[in-house]
């Protein structure tokens, strides 16, 4: 028999709680993860407590099943009927226009030119415009430095002149490159459940999987009048039909904008003394600013979540690291 386990809303942190808790924790790399820590803490630890012994998870599922825009790029070549068709679907629902939809379909752009322009101070790209690239533009943050924005452009660029896409096809490449993503991101959830004594997996990363999905002819794996009519078909008769006619999922940007307020003094204090700030990185001063006003619009277009996992990361490493006093090598010593 199977015992079901509620953990109320109001049992569970908001996003940025208890950010000094990465302190014991070292992960090989700043993660995404680091504002929601305490929460995914929080259901690691009572499944923990109830005797679980493996925790198993449904990451991976929307890098799999719910698939994005690019893939019509691939249909477009074999099917373009059926493309035009569903792309249609898409732009009704997202309100993309029709000539630059039609434009970024038959652009043939490489990898490489789309790489080196991957990351911009240009603005965001409103929720209007066809995404059907290589992949989405990222726009800077306002709050990083210009040194900061000068690095991040060269290291792009520097990486164009010899990157090469996972696969020739866009959509392939772009369904790979989130799925291997995604599978980095939950390589910290993996961290914390080894912390906490309980080992975590998330199935729908493994490779047989992707191999299975990707195997599925693309009108059937995703589709813009279906909410992942794949994983719908592989799970009917398993669980609750009214579960398998959802049409959507919650995205928790409620969440992280009251996170942001309620834990707007530990943020305060983050940027006090930052150690991003003093590698000359990020402006403190405008962190400190936006720390005091959480519903600011700049924090709606761009998310602080990756520059306080580079902040929390930094502070572990250097207390992981401590300097050492510099001494004088030996001739020997240098040479080895």
């Amino acid at each position: 028999a199977l015992d079901h386990h509620i953990v109320p809303a109001s049992d569970a942190p908001y996003f940025y709680a208890d950010l000094a808790s990465t302190a014991a924790e070292l992960n090989d790399e700043p993660l995404p993860v680091a504002p929601g820590r305490a929460r995914a803490e929080l259901l690691l630890g009572r499944a923990r407590a109830t005797g679980s012994r493996y925790h198993l998870t449904g990451y991976g599922g929307d890098e799999i099943f719910l698939g994005l825009p690019h893939a019509y790029q691939d249909l477009f070549r074999g099917n373009p009927l059926t493309a035009w068709n569903h792309l249609g679907g898409l732009r009704h629902q997202l309100g993309w226009p029709l000539l630059p939809t039609l434009k970024a379909l038959l652009d043939r752009s490489t990898f490489p030119r789309w790489l080196a322009g991957a990351v911009t101070a240009a603005p965001q790209p409103v929720a209007r415009t066809p995404l059907l690239s290589w992949g989405v533009r990222q726009s800077l943050h306002p709050w990083l430095t210009d040194h900061a924005k000068t690095l991040i452009a060269e290291e792009f660029r520097a990486a164009a002149e010899h990157a090469e896409p996972i696969d020739p096809r866009r959509g392939r490449h772009v369904d790979i490159d989130g799925v291997r993503m995604g599978a980095r991101h939950f390589q910290a959830m993996e961290d914390i459940g080894m912390t906490i004594g309980l080992p975590v997996a998330a199935p729908l990363y493994d490779d047989r999987v992707l191999e299975a999905a990707l195997a599925v002819r693309l009108p059937e794996r995703i589709s813009p009048w279906r909410y992942k009519p794949l994983l719908v078909e592989a799970m009917r008769g398993v669980v609750p039909d009214e579960l398998l006619a959802r049409t959507t999922k919650d995205h928790m940007a409620s969440d992280e904008h009251q996170g942001l307020r309620e834990h707007a003094p530990e943020l305060a204090e983050l940027w006090t003394g930052s150690r991003l700030a003093e590698h000359g990185l990020v402006d403190a001063r405008r962190l400190l600013r936006l720390a005091a006003e959480p519903f600011s619009p700049v924090l709606v277009e761009h998310s602080i979540s990756s520059t306080v996992a580079g902040e929390t990361w930094l502070r572990t490493a250097e207390n992981a690291w401590p300097a050492t006093p510099h001494r004088t090598s030996t001739t020997s010593e240098a040479i080895l």
